[in-house]
C-alpha cells in the first residue's frame, strides 16, 4: 500500500512542478490546492526528504526533489505509454487480417456484409492468394482461408474445416453439345479450355486431374473465368454454387462427369488458441456458421 501510495503522490508532484503552482495543478486536476499540499507533505514524510520550499504564495524544488522530479516525470511517461499500448491492443483485436485462396474470393464478396452486420466494431483486410499457411506463420494474416488438401504439420497452427466445396465443368449449351451425344472432359480439346490459377501459382494449371492443359485463357479471378464460360469463350471448371444459377436458367450446361469428383475441402487456418485474437475467433465461427456442407457459398 505504502508504494502504490508513493506512485500516486510522485503523480501529483510531477503535476505541481509542471504547474509551477499548487493552484494552477489543482485547476488542471479539478482537486483542490489543500489537498495537494497535504499529498506532498505526505510524500515527503514516507520518503524522508524535503522535495520543496514553501512560501506564502509560491515554491521551490530542492536538489533532492529534482532528482526525485526527473525519475517521477519518466514513471509518468512510462504509464501513459502503457495505457496508449492498451488502447492499440484494443484497437488491434477489433482488426481481423484474412487471407484467402482467390478461388474463394466470390464467397467474401457474398459473406461480409453480413460479418459487418453482426460485427460492426470488427474491421477486415482482405487479401488475395494462394491461401498457403506463410502469411499466418509470418504473422501477416490472422485467419487463413485455404483450399490446399496439405494442411500444415505444426501444432503452432489450428485447421478448422468449413465445407466441402463441390466443382463442375461448364460451357454454353452450343459449347457443350459440339462434344457430342454424350459430353465428358476429356473431350475437350486444349484451345477451348478455360483455367484457373491462384495468385502466386505456377501458369501451368492443371484443368483436368490426369492432363495438364495449354488453356485458351488462364486467370486467377473467378468472376472472370465465369463470365468467360458465360460468353461462349471455352469450358471453365467452378464451384457450382457459383454457377448453379446459370445451369439452372440454362446459360451454362454442365458437362457430364464419368465419376463424381471430390469436391474442395475448404479449411480456415489460425494460430494456437494462446495467439488467435478475439477477431479472428469471431470471423471464423460466423464463416462456419454461414456455410452449407454441400455449397461453400452462403445462399
Amino acid at each position: 500500500m505504502k508504494q502504490t501510495n508513493n506512485m500516486a503522490d510522485l503523480f501529483l508532484l510531477v503535476q505541481v512542478i509542471e504547474a509551477g503552482s499548487f493552484s494552477v495543478a489543482a485547476d488542471q486536476l479539478r482537486t483542490t490546492r489543500s489537498l495537494l499540499s497535504r499529498r506532498v507533505i505526505a510524500l515527503e514524510r514516507r520518503l524522508g526528504v524535503q522535495l520543496l520550499h514553501r512560501n506564502a504564495r509560491r515554491f521551490s524544488v530542492t536538489s533532492t526533489g529534482e532528482e526525485v522530479y526527473r525519475h517521477a516525470s519518466a514513471m509518468c511517461e512510462s504509464a501513459v505509454a502503457a495505457e496508449h499500448a492498451a488502447r492499440r491492443a484494443d484497437v488491434e483485436n477489433k482488426l481481423v487480417r484474412v487471407h484467402v485462396h482467390s478461388l474463394l474470393m466470390p464467397l467474401m464478396v457474398n459473406m461480409l456484409p453480413g460479418f459487418s452486420a453482426v460485427h460492426p466494431q470488427i474491421r477486415v483486410w482482405l487479401t488475395a492468394g494462394t491461401g498457403d499457411v506463410e502469411p499466418l506463420i509470418r504473422q501477416q494474416a490472422d485467419v487463413v482461408l485455404s483450399v490446399s488438401d496439405s494442411l500444415p504439420d505444426s501444432t503452432d497452427v489450428v485447421a478448422r474445416r468449413l465445407t466441402l466445396m463441390s466443382m463442375t465443368t461448364v460451357a454454353t449449351p452450343e459449347l457443350v453439345r459440339r462434344l457430342g451425344p454424350s459430353p465428358h472432359p476429356d473431350r475437350i480439346a486444349d484451345r477451348d479450355v478455360l483455367a484457373y490459377a491462384a495468385v502466386g501459382a505456377p501458369t501451368s494449371v492443371v484443368f483436368r486431374p490426369d492432363k495438364q492443359s495449354e488453356a485458351r485463357m488462364v486467370t486467377s479471378d473467378i468472376t472472370l473465368l465465369l463470365a468467360s464460360a458465360r460468353a461462349g469463350l471455352g469450358f471453365a471448371r467452378l464451384p457450382v454454387c457459383l454457377c448453379e444459377d446459370d445451369i439452372r436458367s440454362g446459360r451454362l450446361a454442365a458437362v457430364h462427369e464419368a465419376a463424381q469428383t471430390p469436391g474442395l475441402a475448404v479449411h480456415a487456418l489460425t494460430m494456437s488458441a494462446r495467439a488467435v485474437t478475439d477477431a479472428a475467433l469471431a470471423f471464423v465461427r460466423f464463416t462456419q456458421e454461414q456455410l452449407s456442407v454441400t455449397s461453400g457459398f452462403p445462399r
